[in-house]
């Protein structure tokens, strides 16, 4: 054995566990300033100084993918190479962008030059970063069912500080408002104490949104999926507190049915929303932005019947009242969503092994397709 080689090993290793550290603690303090950002009016000196730290916090996530392939002995799966090559790709993208290195030469990617591209590159980064840590509770102090109502309460508590942001509401919000807005749209009820479109700006709307999507899958759901997705393993006891969560009957499904929850998801909302888009009669909401924004809620708030409306008497306006293919389109996400995931399931296998049935009738007519 050469033990030189093992002693530098440990070093590299060492140091790499310190590079990860410090690249999370990074990221959430740029989610901290974001939050800063978003939520609170500051003066202008302020945004340029944030700006500067929101591109250093890039590069040195960009850094942060480099060294981690080319020091790491770690394996990583191709899927999570290509998700860390798109993200640094974005990212240095973004930074050329913002130091006007691009636009001169090529000026459609004037269409990035906007702080959401860089608010979203940032959160990925910390998403990428907190799905990496590996958090161990002590068993004897939160067992799995406290954990999982423990994530509830803490994206509660978390969603009642962003709705009390001071750019949240147009005239302010009591802390007893806020709580019980995050609370019914954490828990999908729908139940309002103040007008979602008349209180909430459209930051305070986005939270909302959010809390209904967090809320509706399961914050446990999103964060075990992309600490899977990234770290590609997981401890025996979260793999069975998971199978119960998700109904699964084998402990080696359990990833596969939370990918399948998170893409069936995502899927069934995009497609929801692209037909509330398309459902919207001309004038009812003005601008392509408050049109994506007002199909994406709706969508969302319609398949996790959260039954929240940007609409100060929902889908009882008068230029909404009759309006037939929207409220068919919401009833639709109603259903599917409330249905719940392992009919969703059977749905899918069943419609797959229809079309695949038909594809051989045509292909073979003459043989005779089993049908279970």
């Amino acid at each position: 054995m050469n033990f030189p080689n093992l002693q530098k090993r440990k070093k590299i290793e060492k140091r790499l566990k310190a590079i990860k550290k410090f690249s999370f603690w990074l990221s959430l303090l740029t989610v901290c300033l974001i939050i800063f950002d978003l939520g609170f009016t500051h003066r202008s000196v302020t945004e340029l100084y944030l700006t500067d730290f929101y591109l250093i916090a890039l590069i040195t996530g960009s850094i942060t993918i480099l060294v981690r392939y080319y020091v790491s002995s770690e394996k990583f799966p191709v899927k999570v190479r290509l998700f860390d090559g798109a993200i640094f790709f974005l990212n240095v993208l973004l930074v050329f962008i913002k130091l006007d290195f691009l636009l001169e030469t090529f000026p459609f990617l004037a269409f990035f030059n906007h702080m959401g591209w860089l608010y979203l590159a940032l959160l990925i980064y910390f998403v990428r970063e907190f799905s990496a840590v590996r958090v161990d509770f002590n068993r004897e102090l939160l067992n799995p069912a406290q954990i999982f109502i423990a994530s509830f309460l803490g994206l509660i508590l978390i969603g009642t500080f962003l709705l009390m942001l001071p750019k949240a509401t147009y005239e302010g919000i009591s802390a007893l408002d806020a709580l019980f807005t995050a609370t019914s749209a954490v828990c999908v009820t729908g139940l309002i104490v103040v007008d979602t479109r008349t209180y909430f700006t459209d930051l305070g709307q986005t939270i909302i949104l959010i809390l209904i999507q967090l809320g509706g899958l399961g914050i446990m759901t999103f964060a075990s999926y992309f600490s899977y997705f990234f770290r590609g393993k997981s401890s025996y006891e979260n793999q069975i507190m998971l199978k119960d969560m998700t109904n699964s009957e084998k402990i080696g499904e359990v990833f596969s049915v939370l990918k399948k929850i998170v893409l069936l998801t995502l899927a069934i909302e995009l497609v929801g929303a692209i037909f509330i888009f398309f459902s919207l009669q001309e004038g009812t909401v003005e601008g392509f932005g408050e049109q994506v924004f007002f199909s994406i809620f709706h969508s969302i708030s319609g398949f996790c019947n959260a039954g929240f409306s940007t609409l100060e008497n929902s889908l009882y306006e008068p230029e909404f009242n009759f309006n037939y293919p929207l409220q068919l389109i919401v009833v639709t996400l109603f259903i599917l969503g409330g249905i719940g995931f392992p009919i969703l399931f059977n749905l899918y296998k069943y419609f797959t092994y229809y079309f695949k049935n038909q594809y051989a009738k045509l292909k073979h007519p003459t043989n005779s397709v089993y049908t279970p």
